[in-house]
């Protein structure tokens, strides 16, 4: 029978803080807390192993303010999560339920639901300031995380639609959003939430520690450690030490190549599910303790509120480590891990495991058996030599399941953009609702697929490099290994697209979703394959499915407006992209898309308010960028057009096209103070150093030469830019330049 409880050392502590005068508040009516209220601040450290850090004893670490801060307190020597995902891991921890509970099993895969208790909403009932300060874009509010907290600072550097940038900030970003939102009310009781990302592939630490570590994941690590140390001073310096309970705990592990795996979330070992766990609070807790006993991440949450003397949650099904944490005394905790992500990305089996004092036991096809203290690295499967116990911890694991309350995540659409967003961060897979497992459903063993998905996780690289046909001839082969898994016919059937074979992507499309006929995105992608046949009809058929198997797909909104407005129908095209922009009201390509659509029914000043909120969503949206500065020209606000062209080519400094609208505002503009002939022949052989032999370039070249009053130098341009007009067969540019020539040969500049 598996014991599951501290309740002797957990009573006491109870009575202890109760006896001690603990500022308690348990009315939830929302007044603030006493004046001397105990604080919290969590840290969570992402993709942290406990064996890089040097309170677990690894010699190469540089991480003197976490050690500082474990040997302050207690130290957790084996704490495991429950699930090697980011985004499920911190619902668990922040919930305290298990994956298969909250309903959060992989990244971006729902919403926590309203029904579950979290611990910013335990601090916020008792009238406590609460804050986030997320590192990455898979916590993003979208997925439920942000309740109970009065500011969550989710807003990453480049926003949710620039595809091309990572997905995350530095440690010290965040670390200064934190110390910035204390500092507004240091003497209010606060539950502050630090999440650091730094760990996280790809390893890049910052300069000067990129060249001090051989190992960059150790760099990474180094950095994070110098912004625990500013939290901690700031604590420090404002007295406030003793009677702030800080939590440091880690979200997962990494795998380097362990049993063949890289990174984390497709298999369940130690690499990836050990991660270091510690409390520190000098004014109730003793220092120095160090519990060899087993703890889970989903303990977090009862250990704090416990810690505070407050009540629990019914709905917990972590036990609380405050007892542990007084008295230095533990039972193993046996724990629990899953992934399901093999199934649900790839079709596979999932897998799940029971971790005890002793051994550890993994329910997979193929199930395996480690005996933990002979065998750490988990290197020897020993299930043949030890079949009765393993029969024992498949009937244990059986009835630790069988206890938990199975709760379906409430639906999230995510854009393309956001997928993008996870894809940058490293995580291959798209995006479908965690549906449970059908047990009669014959799956293989992921360990016999690591092949495919290493190869797999190869493809990714290549689609975000746009490297298509390179991604197409590894793909290919995969599907043909791994017909079950309609990702990567899915993942073929979008590089197909990118390609131009239509006819291709339409096949892979419908034979992933004769398996998968919920998934909207794999309906959006054969909307585009038959779309791109110019079979519209049909196509909009598929966005009309798309939209009934997920209502919430906003793509699916979004292609409907794009195909109305190609067939001038602005009033459907109006309907369809508002729908959108209510979906995703903070994404800089739906607000565009809007904006763009809203002059042809005569609302162009609306136009403008639109496109500023996408630039405040997103500086880095080029798209945006420049609809906004046409936009201000259309309403007649030309000067601030110019304007925000150039603040526009400060943000995308290469951006071509932003670069060759300014350079004719400032070679032709009617208005003399808007022009700058010097500026705009800079601009102009820029665009012609990318390309020569583009007439468009030189027509600019001309026309700013001519601005400058060089007429013979323009007279020379706009005649080599005739030449190669004619040779490459455009008469419509030939016409334009030929009009402008006959200004540069009377010795006048352009003006529009």
């Amino acid at each position: 029978m598996i014991i599951t409880r501290y309740a002797w050392s957990s009573a006491l502590l109870v009575v202890a803080l109760g006896l001690s005068g603990c500022e308690r508040q348990e009315s939830g009516n929302g007044s603030q807390p006493a004046a001397k209220a105990p604080s919290v601040l969590l840290i969570t450290l992402d993709t942290t192993r406990a064996d890089h850090l040097g309170c677990y004893g690894y010699k190469e670490a540089e991480t003197p303010a976490l050690d500082a801060l474990a040997a302050s307190g207690v130290l957790f020597e084996q704490a495991f999560v429950q699930v090697p995902l980011t985004l499920p891991s911190h619902a668990s921890l922040l919930s305290g339920t298990y994956p298969i509970s909250n309903g959060i099993r992989v990244n971006a895969g729902g919403v926590l639901g309203q029904d579950l208790p979290t611990l910013a909403e335990e601090f916020k009932k008792r009238g406590y300031r609460t804050g986030a300060f997320i590192a990455a874009w898979v916590l993003d509010s979208s997925f439920g995380l942000a309740r109970g907290f009065d500011h969550y600072d989710d807003q990453i550097g480049g926003g949710r639609d620039s595809s091309k940038d990572v997905r995350e900030r530095r440690a010290d970003d965040v670390c200064n959003r934190a110390l910035a939102w204390l500092d507004e009310q240091p003497d209010r009781a606060f539950f502050a939430w630090v999440h650091f990302f730094d760990p996280h592939y790809p390893y890049d630490p910052p300069q000067g520690y990129r060249e001090r570590f051989a190992d960059p994941y150790d760099g990474e690590i180094a950095f994070m450690d110098t912004q625990v140390r500013r939290l901690v001073d700031w604590l420090d310096a404002k007295q406030l030490r003793e009677r702030t309970l800080i939590v440091v705990v880690g979200d997962h592990g990494e795998a380097f190549g362990e049993h063949d795996e890289p990174q984390h979330g497709l298999f369940i070992y130690d690499t990836t599910l050990h991660v270091p766990m510690f409390f520190s609070f000098p004014s109730r807790i003793p220092v120095g303790q160090r519990i060899a006993a087993g703890a889970r991440l989903i303990d977090v949450m009862p250990t704090v509120l416990e810690l505070l003397g407050w009540a629990l949650p019914a709905e917990l099904e972590g036990e609380s480590l405050a007892g542990a944490c007084r008295t230095g005394e533990a039972f193993f905790l046996p724990a629990y891990g899953e992934t399901q992500y093999p199934r649900i990305r790839f079709g596979w089996a999932p897998l799940r495991c029971l971790i005890t004092e002793q051994w550890k036991y993994i329910e997979a096809p193929i199930p395996e058996l480690y005996d933990r203290a002979a065998d750490p690295e988990e290197l020897y499967n020993v299930i043949g030599q030890q079949p009765e116990v393993a029969r024992e911890l498949r009937a244990e694991l059986a009835e630790v399941v069988f206890e938990m309350t199975p709760r379906k995540a409430g639906a999230v659409d995510l854009s393309a953009e956001a997928v993008a967003n996870l894809e940058s961060l490293g995580y291959v897979g798209s995006v479908t609702a965690a549906e449970e497992d059908d047990p009669d459903v014959p799956r293989r063993d992921p360990k016999e697929m690591i092949h495919v998905y290493s190869a797999y996780r190869q493809v990714k690289h290549l689609t975000l490099q746009r490297k298509y046909a390179e991604a197409v001839a590894l793909l290919e082969p995969l599907v043909q290994q791994s017909p079950e898994s309609d990702e990567l016919r899915g993942v073929l059937g979008d590089a197909y697209l990118q390609l131009g074979r239509y006819s291709d992507a339409q096949r892979e499309f419908e034979a992933s979703l004769r398996t998968a006929s919920r998934s909207a995105s794999w309906w959006c992608g054969l909307g585009d394959a038959l779309r791109g046949q110019g079979r519209t009809a049909e196509a909009v058929e598929c966005y009309q499915k798309a939209v009934e198997v997920s209502p919430t797909c906003g793509q699916a909104y979004n292609r409907l407006g794009l195909v109305y407005i190609q067939q001038r129908d602005f009033q459907r095209a109006y309907e369809n992209c508002r729908r959108y922009v209510k979906l995703n009201p903070r994404s800089a390509n739906a607000l565009t898309n809007l904006a763009n659509l809203l002059p042809a029914l005569g609302r162009t000043e609306e136009a403008v308010d639109l496109l500023e909120q996408a630039l405040q969503y997103d500086p880095k949206y080029a798209a945006a960028q420049r609809a906004y500065w046409v936009a201000l020209r259309n309403v007649g606000r030309r000067r601030e057009a110019v304007s925000a062209l150039r603040r526009a080519l400060e943000v995308l400094p290469n951006d071509r096209k932003l670069r060759y609208e300014l350079g004719w505002l400032l070679a032709s503009a009617r208005e003399a103070e808007l022009r700058d002939g010097a500026e705009a022949v800079r601009l102009a052989k820029l665009c012609c150093e990318v390309d020569p032999n583009d007439p468009r370039n030189l027509d600019l070249l001309a026309a700013a030469y001519a601005e400058t009053g060089n007429f013979a130098q323009a007279v020379e341009t706009a005649r080599q830019a005739l030449r190669l007009a004619n040779r490459a067969g455009e008469p419509q540019v030939r016409q334009h330049i030929a009009a402008r020539l006959r200004l540069y040969e009377s010795g006048r500049a352009y003006r529009q």
